[in-house]
Order: C-alpha cells, then structure tokens, then sequence
C-alpha cells in the first residue's frame, strides 16, 4: 500500500503580505494558476478558494496592493525521494472576484501593480541621441526594478519622442520595431532578442504518445509565412540620398511577394537590420501550437523546446506563454509554444 508520503504531489507554498500561509489556505484551495506570460503582456497568477468559513471575506479579506509570493514544490514528481520547487516570484493584488453560494473567492496578483507610474501614468518627453538600453534603464529605475537587457544589438536614435503614452507602453513598443521582446517578472525589467533565444539548445524534446503529454494543437497559416524577403527603402530630406537594402534569408522560395516597408533608417547597415527584423515579425507567426504536460518545472517563456512524432509539424520551437496550475487535475503546465525561423 502507497503511503501518503511516498505519493507523487504538487504544493502551493504562499507567503501573505510576508506571513507564511501554505498550511492555512491548504484545504481550502481549489485552483491555483501562475502565467508566465508573453512578451508585452505581465506575469500574474490567481488564487481560487472556497470560502465557507467566511475568513476571506472578514478578518482576512485581501485588498488591493496586497503582496502575495509564491513557489511550486514537488514531491515525488519525476522520480521517488525527489523534491524540487520553482519559484514563481513576488505579486501585488490586482482583482478579487467572490461567488456563491457556495461561497468562493479568487485573488489575482500581477507582477507590476496598476498603481506603478510606469504602466499607467501617461507622459510625453524626448530623447537626443540616445539607445534603447539607455531608455530602457531609466523606465526600470522609475519603477525601482532591475533591468536585464540580453540583446546584443542595441538600437541608436537621434531623436525618440514620446507623446501621451506610459512609459511601459513606449518602451515596448519602441522595442517591438527592434525585433526585441519584453517582459516584467520577479522584480526585473527584462529585455530580450527573440532570435537569438530561438538558436539556443533546446531543454527537452516532447514526444507524441508518451504520458507526460496530455493535449495539443498545431496550427499553420501560409498568410503569415507569405513574404521571401523585405526591402527596407527611405528618402531622406534636403536631397540627400536615399537608402535602401533587402534581406533574404537563406532558404527562401524563388517566387512569393516582398515585404516592402518605408521607414526612416540613418545608415545602409540601420535599413538592412530593420529588414530583417521586419520580415521575422510578418513570418514568425507561421506555425503554431499548444500543450498540456504533467507539470514540468522546466518550461518557461523564451526557452525552446523540440517537437517529435506529429510528422508535419516537427520541429524546434520558442515557448510564448508558459502556464502552471494546480487544481483537480494535479499540476500541469499549458504551453503557447512557436515555430523557430531558424534565421
């Protein structure tokens, strides 16, 4: 007979505006949910409990700005005498959300409060002569977080202006016509190069048929992998001469459309990278998927994985979303997963 102890099992540990309630919410917790979130949008995660005793909605009701922080422990899980935890990192209240009868409540926390100046203050300013991870720095610094910035282009202006938009939303944006990718997590500022992430080794390889696989779905859309190459072409003023490059990656069909883009670029090398970062944003969304797996601690945004014995569909892929939950179903781990370019 299986002991308890010998059981394989996933525990939610929580800490409460610092105070330690794992064993507190233990029988009362019906769903647990961690997104580990794509690029432009935060992390959060959700706390849903059943209520009966009323605790949550008297002495214990949470409010707005509440910090929760929370990791995953496993027991048993890969193999017997193992135990592993992932931590997920520190939250703020964000929602709450009650039902009943019977009486329910769910908490979500994101990973950087709506009060935070930087996500919804509206401000407009200027930089001369300036680059992206100088801009970049001084949004973290507003918003007392750390900045990681793996890139290794780091993209120059003359001028950048910003007008009636939150700091957040520039940044990313500004960063997104770079080719480049954001995220706010565990009290960092992380700015990342999707290409160079794709051509990282991959963590695992998922096969088709093996028990840790428990839902997918592929989807390909020629609309997105249409164009060959991209012509990047501008006119300067004052009679200067233009500019004007293509790139096409290695590999590309002889026939199908050009991506054709007129934007200002100071230099012949400026027009080429932004070709190439231009047809990668168009192309990338070609082929996608999603999994359900038994929870595996391994998975996280940005990482890659392969993809084995769905034939047409095999191949290297970049982790978009990564979701961890536990509820009835134990602990498993959602995947919005992309085909890597390759180029």
């Amino acid at each position: 007979m299986e002991l308890m102890q010998d059981a394989r099992r996933a525990v939610l540990e929580l800490r409460y505006n610092g105070k330690d309630v794992t064993l507190d919410i233990a029988k009362s917790l019906t769903d647990f949910q961690y997104n580990d979130a794509a690029s432009g949008s935060l992390d959060d995660l959700t706390v849903s409990l059943e209520d009966r005793e009323r605790n949550w909605q008297g002495p214990w009701a949470p409010i707005e700005g509440d910090r929760l922080t929370a990791s995953i422990r496993t027991v048993n899980w890969g193999k017997p005498g193992e135990i592993k935890k992932l931590p997920l990192g520190s939250f703020e209240v964000d929602s709450i959300d009650f039902n009943g009868p019977p009486d329910t409540i769910s908490i979500k926390a994101v990973s950087l409060p709506i009060t935070s100046e930087i996500r919804m203050q509206r401000s407009s300013r200027s930089w001369e002569k300036t680059n992206l991870k100088t801009v970049a720095a001084q949004v973290a610094k507003r918003a007392n977080l750390k900045l990681i910035y793996e890139a290794q282009d780091n993209p120059s202006y003359e001028r950048l202006e910003q007008s009636e938009m939150s700091d957040l939303g520039f940044l990313l944006d500004t960063a997104t016509q770079e080719g480049i990718a954001i995220k706010v997590s565990g009290g960092n500022l992380v700015l990342f190069d999707e290409m160079e992430y794709e051509q990282k080794p991959a963590i695992a390889t998922i096969v088709r048929g093996e028990a840790n696989v428990t839902g997918y779905s592929f989807a390909l859309n020629t609309a997105y992998a249409a164009f060959r190459a991209c012509t990047v072409a501008y006119t300067p003023s004052q009679g200067k001469e233009s500019l004007k490059a293509t790139y096409t990656p290695e590999g590309a069909p002889k026939g199908g459309p050009v991506l054709k883009i007129n934007e200002q670029v100071d230099s012949q090398a400026d027009a080429l990278r932004l070709a190439r970062k231009k047809l990668r944003e168009r192309n990338k969304e070609g082929g996608k998927g999603t999994l359900t797996l038994m929870g595996d601690m391994r998975m996280a945004t940005g990482l890659t994985i392969n993809i084995k014995g769905w034939q047409r569909f095999d191949g290297k892929y970049i982790i978009e979303s990564a979701r961890h939950s536990i509820g009835s179903s134990g602990y498993t781990t959602s995947l919005e997963i992309r085909k890597v370019l390759g180029w």
